[in-house]
């Protein structure tokens, strides 16, 4: 999918910590896609503070179930199909190079959904993934806001000595801490 490279390019920028040029770049593309502006401030806008409060609400449970397992990581998985259905994998190996590591996981932690979002994917995005112009847009500012979301959890457990990662699909992540 080349309009995924998108995707991946705020990625690189979300890992090093530069956020407002995560933000900034994926603004840019929105409306290089040719994303209407009412569809981009509607995505910029959604308040996903209850989002923010359930995974900070499972945080330390999940950290709790990772230090009995012995665990490496924590990744939170989001479904775009699923409105945003989330749990928390916690996972005993994390490798960069090779996701299989989440989804290979034994213990998850139901998360719940944020919601705001499910709508926008699928009635302007027609819960297409990257399939077009537009969709790929809309994608990318989705994933970002909800990435930067777990971000500003994540780092208040940032010395809890585990990497946290993010990813709404089964083929990367984001690790963010």
């Amino acid at each position: 999918m080349k309009n995924y490279k998108y995707w991946e390019n705020c990625i690189a920028l979300l890992e090093k910590g530069q956020i407002q040029d995560a933000i900034n770049y994926a603004l840019d593309i929105a409306v290089k896609l040719k994303v209407p502006k009412e569809i981009i401030d509607k995505i910029m806008t959604v308040n996903l503070k209850g989002y923010e409060n359930k995974i900070e609400h499972k945080m330390k449970e999940c950290i709790g179930l990772a230090n009995i397992e012995n665990a490496e990581a924590l990744c939170l998985y989001y479904s775009l199909d699923d409105g945003w259905q989330s749990t928390m994998y916690i996972c005993k190996d994390y490798t960069k190079e090779n996701n299989d590591w989440i989804f290979k996981s034994k213990n998850w932690v139901e998360i719940g959904k944020a919601r705001g979002f499910s709508g926008i994917y699928k009635n302007n995005a027609e819960s297409a993934f990257f399939a077009d112009e537009m969709s790929s847009g809309i994608c990318t500012l989705l994933m970002l806001r909800t990435t930067i979301a777990f971000y500003t959890i994540a780092e208040k457990f940032s010395d809890c000595g585990l990497k946290l990662c993010i990813t709404a699909t089964e083929s990367d992540f984001v690790r963010v801490v």
